[in-house]
């Protein structure tokens, strides 16, 4: 799995390599210390949302992420 995530935006069009951060703190609030497949859900739903590929391989590495966030 991709340590930053944010790496796998580079081939991305401009438009989606902005809107993927925003997206990912989205899903982050809703689905912080879920567990991994809750997180990675709640991300592609949020992605797919904004008109983004929700099979993109951002997507579970950021859902990886958002589940073992602790918080501030």
């Amino acid at each position: 799995m991709e340590d930053d995530w944010r790496s796998l935006l580079a081939g991305l069009p401009l438009e989606q390599r902005l809107k993927a951060p925003a997206v990912s703190e989205l899903a982050r609030d809703r689905a912080m210390r879920r567990p991994p497949e809750t997180a990675a859900a709640t991300l592609r739903a949020a992605a797919a949302a904004e008109g983004l590929d929700a099979g993109h391989d951002w997507i579970p590495a950021a859902a990886a992420r958002i589940s073992a966030d602790t918080g501030p």
